[in-house]
């Protein structure tokens, strides 16, 4: 069934980049989503959808390796590649589902900060993807690399300052609990965005 869907002109590179975009999507719409809270039926069921669909590129690409001999890249580091890329998309929805499954009532000052990180290094990503089939831009990678680390960082950053407001409010115990765990799934997603781009950088550094 898979080779039917995958017209014979795709290649690795071409699928990475598919995959990329379409997880592009997905955290585009988890931030609209957390920016129309709570009236984001809509765009939780985007994210659903598009998971599935970057669930369905990752398969294609796993059945391409099968039926390829000559690989542009090692074989283990095409596996890792899609499993770190399809980690991202996972971790949004992951995050996405909980929001929803929580019934949360409104989103914090930290938490929409931190999808906003997520957004801006997927969009990182998906540019430091497309430098992948050509070897000869690892510079550019480099520095694309480099916004990823701090933009990471900030993850970080606005983790701890928003674990520290919620410890320090008078909400209640469960709603503590449920911010935690949400905040720490998005926090997960920006993690796997660098070492998507640490992935990138150990490629390109071997063929450089």
């Amino acid at each position: 069934m898979l080779s039917r869907l995958m017209p014979k002109q795709y290649g690795f590179f071409d699928l990475f980049e598919r995959h990329a975009n379409t997880a592009l999507d997905g955290v585009q719409a988890f931030l609209h989503a957390t920016e129309n809270w709570p009236d984001s039926k809509d765009d939780i069921q985007r994210v659903a959808e598009i998971e599935h669909e970057c669930d369905n590129i990752a398969h294609m690409t796993v059945d391409l390796l099968h039926r390829t001999f000559i690989t542009p890249i090692d074989r283990e580091q095409i596996l890792k590649m899609v499993s770190i890329l399809d980690d991202i998309i996972d971790l949004t929805h992951a995050a996405s589902q909980r929001m929803m499954l929580f019934e949360l009532k409104a989103i914090t000052p930290e938490l929409m900060e931190m999808v906003k990180v997520l957004y801006e290094s997927q969009k990182q990503i998906t540019e430091m993807v497309g430098v992948l089939r050509n070897m000869d831009k690892a510079n550019k990678a480099q520095a694309i690399s480099k916004e990823i680390h701090k933009l990471e960082n900030k993850g970080d950053r606005l983790l701890r300052e928003g674990l520290a407001t919620l410890f320090g409010s008078n909400r209640e115990v469960m709603c503590v609990i449920k911010l935690k765990e949400i905040y720490e799934t998005v926090e997960d997603a920006i993690d796997a965005c660098e070492d998507a781009a640490n992935m990138i950088d150990g490629i390109l550094l071997e063929h450089s």
